[in-house]
């Protein structure tokens, strides 16, 4: 909506409501109200109209009425949100220097202040903002929370964990889950440096903030397994399922890998009896009848995989049938078998496989942070006819 579309719009609404008002209390007000009126709309034409007007306009109304503040504050934000960025850093720097509001109402605009910043991209402002915030004992759960969100973003994740130990010991809150988070993204940034010793630190510093983390359970076996340490790889696949199954798919490969290292046949066997006797993940079906056939031979294994399907058919499932059904078909009937392979191809190209439980957001890899709505441990596998 442009500038003048609001201004009609409220000048109608403005004087209806003055003239029920005046024709309640015209005795006591007289034509106060009309002037109060005239002003009010000149004044809300210049804050609409340019920067400059709405620093004027804010210099306009008393140091101590927090309720014009507030309005102030509101529109604001909605220039943020308008892209106006410019504007709505000069109205809260405005009502942020007013000393005679209340302390409340300038912590809201220097929050607010802040969100400017970061919309703008002046990042080392935006933290100053929030920093402020945070000496002056004011919104403290805001102020940490969107200086932690500020440094996620950046992937500076030393910075996060400074922050997330200063509001630890400011509120006596426990930030462990986002703190293990930010300890692993260290450690992956070593591994790729081919740093395993400080890999393994950041690690241990993951763990210690939240023991019963998935995601270290997941990069410790895969760190164990590296090291060819296969039984301890093997617990702690074993540890990741029963905190989180639905991550089997993302293990399974790994897993069978380690079993088949670490050297004990009839604990393969277990798993892999295990594994028939329930019903799986897509994944962990097409994994398994590998593993079987290796084993054992391709008659087990398709009768293993024809089982699963029955039980938990999806659309992946009836896609590699129906690709093996192309092998074994009639050359006469080849033609058709490949329209029905083609067709399901095409239908599962674009289907996601995983989904924020949060926002919704969807994609076909795995994230431990939600690009969509930045929530750590929110996306998940798919689970169903049209995923796993």
């Amino acid at each position: 909506m442009q500038s003048s579309d609001i201004l009609w719009f409220l000048l109608p609404v403005a004087a209806a409501g003055g003239w029920f008002a005046a024709k309640r209390n015209r005795s006591r007000q007289g034509d106060a109200f009309w002037e109060y009126s005239q002003r009010f709309h000149n004044e809300l034409k210049l804050l609409l109209s340019a920067r400059e007007s709405s620093v004027r306009f804010l210099e306009n109304f008393s140091d101590g009425d927090s309720d014009a503040a507030d309005t102030h504050i509101a529109l604001g934000n909605l220039f943020r949100r308008r892209g106006e960025i410019d504007r709505a850093i000069a109205i809260h720097e405005s009502i942020t220097h007013k000393q005679d509001l209340a302390a409340s109402v300038r912590a809201q605009a220097q929050y607010e202040l802040a969100k400017d910043y970061d919309s703008a991209g002046l990042f080392d402002r935006s933290e100053a903002a929030f920093q402020t915030l945070i000496e002056s004992g004011h919104l403290p759960d805001d102020a940490f929370a969107g200086l932690l969100q500020l440094h996620e973003r950046q992937r500076d994740w030393h910075r996060a964990i400074s922050v997330a130990l200063q509001y630890e010991a400011a509120t006596d809150q426990s930030l462990g889950q986002s703190l293990s988070h930010y300890y692993c993204e260290l450690s992956l940034l070593e591994k790729k440096s081919a740093q395993p010793a400080a890999a393994d630190s950041y690690l241990a510093n993951a763990r210690d903030n939240w023991s019963e983390s998935p995601r270290v359970a997941i990069l410790m076996a895969e760190s164990a397994l590296a090291k060819g340490e296969y039984v301890r790889a093997v617990k702690l696949y074993e540890k990741v399922e029963s905190l989180r199954p639905e991550l089997m798919p993302e293990i399974i490969d790994k897993r069978f890998d380690a079993l088949r290292k670490a050297g004990d046949i009839s604990l393969l066997n277990q798993f892999i009896h295990r594994i028939q006797a329930q019903r799986n993940a897509y994944s962990v079906i097409r994994t398994t009848r590998r593993v079987i056939a290796e084993l054992k031979d391709e008659h087990t294994a398709d009768r293993f995989f024809k089982d699963q399907i029955i039980k938990r058919p999806s659309l992946k499932g009836l896609r590699d049938w129906a690709h093996d059904q192309l092998v074994l078909s009639h050359p006469d009937e080849r033609g058709k078998v490949q329209v029905i392979c083609d067709l399901l191809d095409q239908v599962m190209e674009d289907k996601p496989g995983y989904r924020c439980q949060s926002c919704g957001y969807q994609g076909n890899v795995m994230y431990w942070r939600c690009p969509g709505c930045q929530s750590w441990d929110t996306v998940s596998t798919i689970i169903g006819v049209e995923g796993e």
